[in-house]
């Protein structure tokens, strides 16, 4: 990896991560404020789409840098690792997980509409609401943990790590890139993501395997997108919006499966 931070490609990269996915997050972020309440379904998988094909897009060019200078992405983190410390780090974490989903659940339930319509001011032209979306959503979510641990964990802790001379001060930036990324979301999805940045970091970082981060990751996302989603259900159309044809919302939202 030394190799690399000498190769215009590999700094390409860095650069495309820290600058053009916040700058498409704010620009889709954009057009939905400005768009529609409830947005259309179609509209809102087509988003789901781009979402998934820039994911996976952004591998597809990590991978080419990396073959290009005889790499692999296991060199980065993709592979198995020790199978017991990766599957003993995916089941803290998901016992972490759950352990969470029951308190926010539990929240939510007891939520006055006033806080529910705060948490969920900018998520909810975004979350999914009907049973196509959850699918779409699902797939989005998948494609976030396995692409966004590869290019955020992955390469950039790597290639920081080697740059700065050490792999926590790339663990720290690349979270902090992570968080950026997010900037759609206000300052507090900055802080919170970038803090899951510090935690996904450290435990590739413990683990030396992408896996454990990646199931989580995608567990955390999914768990997000239900929970809001089932809060945008319950809390109906914005005032003067249009009634949905699926009928009144249910006095709760749908509970957890499962950042």
């Amino acid at each position: 990896m030394v190799s690399l931070l000498h190769a215009w490609d590999a700094w390409l990269l860095c650069l495309v991560l820290a600058g053009l996915v916040p700058f498409h997050g704010a620009l889709a972020y954009g057009r939905l404020k400005s768009g529609p309440d409830p947005i259309p379904t179609g509209t809102k998988l087509r988003l789901y789409a781009t979402i998934i094909a820039m994911e996976w897009g952004l591998v597809a060019l990590t991978f080419a840098v990396l073959h290009h200078h005889g790499l692999t992405l296991g060199d980065v983190g993709q592979r198995l690792g020790n199978p017991a410390l990766t599957l003993s780090a995916m089941v803290v974490g998901f016992l972490g997980l759950a352990a969470i989903t029951a308190l926010n659940a539990r929240q939510i339930r007891g939520a006055e509409r006033e806080e529910l319509e705060r948490s969920v001011e900018r998520a909810r032209k975004f979350v999914p609401i009907e049973s196509t979306e959850v699918a779409a959503f699902a797939i989005v979510s998948l494609t976030a943990g396995i692409c966004e641990e590869i290019l955020y964990r992955g390469w950039l802790v790597t290639f920081l790590g080697a740059f700065f001379g050490s792999i926590w001060i790339g663990v720290v930036v690349a979270a902090a890139l992570f968080g950026l990324g997010h900037a759609y979301q206000g300052w507090k999805g900055i802080l919170a993501t970038g803090i899951l940045g510090v935690l996904f970091g450290a435990m590739f970082v413990g683990v030396k395997s992408l896996v454990p981060g990646q199931a989580l990751h995608a567990g955390i996302d999914i768990v997000n997108g239900v929970l809001a989603g089932g809060i945008v259900k319950r809390l109906g159309p914005p005032p003067g919006g249009p009634v949905p044809d699926s009928g009144p919302p249910p006095t709760d939202p749908a509970p957890p499966t499962a950042t």
